[in-house]
């Protein structure tokens, strides 16, 4: 769940009626379908025009802080508003957001626009800890971040430093003198700017970049294969007998899957 970071169990009208009160202070009028679309459009769709919720507090986390958080948007309210006012509010959600999205751009509201990232955008990537196929087992969780702010033009997208996750699918240690090591990794989306869920890939583009990448810096995952599979990206090593490690602050380029629409903040 975008705001509190879990799912609820309890019947549709209820958690609808429950998020209303939360946002706006009250239940609103209408169909039951009509009133779900309504907070999606709030929370999360907005516009250029209308921005969301969750646009409101990625950017002004952008502009205070430089990156964008993975955490549920309760606790970044919650520490933007220490930050700025040094305690947390007790209005509607929709107020709070709007109070530190008015103190971020005190100018006024910033210009953003609709824009559509192309599949094969590069998007770096930066590992949060280390990876081998000696020491980590399969099901293991590990972080990773986006290296540099992505535009399209003059249109920020993606911002630096905005945390994903993934997943260890496979692990397989070497043996002596026969089986080279293997890790399978799958990467969960990031989020654009505006909370969009960006899925991200190794294709050709992202392929080449690395090679010129591995070439200049001569470290990080030299002395492996990357390839591609279905669900992820599966690292080995080349030489029989030796394990896959990849060591915090490795960097890599993957790429957008598909076409995505986004609301981007104009530099």
């Amino acid at each position: 769940m975008a705001i509190y970071g879990t799912t609820s169990e309890k019947p549709l009208i209820e958690r609808i009626e429950y998020l209303e009160k939360e946002l706006v202070g009250r239940t609103l009028p209408g169909t039951i379908t009509g009133r779900a679309k309504q907070l999606k459009e709030f929370i999360i769709s907005g516009t250029p025009e209308d921005p969301s919720v969750i646009f409101k507090i990625n950017a002004s986390q952008w502009i205070l802080e430089e990156k964008i958080t993975s955490e549920p948007l309760i606790v970044k309210i919650e520490n933007l508003e220490n930050v700025l006012f040094g305690k947390t509010s007790t209005d509607v959600l929709a107020m709070r957001a709007e109070s530190i999205f008015g103190v971020c751009f005190k100018e006024g509201k910033p210009q953003m626009e609709e824009v559509v990232i192309p599949a094969g955008t590069l998007v770096p990537i930066r590992f949060l800890s280390n990876l081998s196929s000696k020491e980590n087992v399969t099901g293991e969780t590990f972080g990773y971040q986006v290296g540099e702010n992505v535009f399209i033009d003059n249109r920020l997208v993606i911002s630096m430093n905005s945390a994903g996750t993934g997943e260890i699918t496979s692990a397989k240690k070497a043996t002596i003198l026969a089986r080279p090591g293997k890790l399978e990794l799958s990467f969960k989306p990031i989020t654009a700017l505006d909370g969009t869920p960006i899925d991200l890939i190794l294709g050709e583009e992202a392929e080449e970049e690395n090679k010129r990448l591995y070439v200049a810096v001569g470290a990080g995952i030299l002395g492996l294969i990357i390839l591609s599979n279905p669900v992820g990206l599966v690292f080995g090593a080349l030489i029989p007998g030796k394990n896959v490690k990849i060591e915090e602050g490795t960097e890599m380029f993957l790429q957008v899957k598909e076409d995505t629409t986004v609301i981007a903040l104009v530099q």
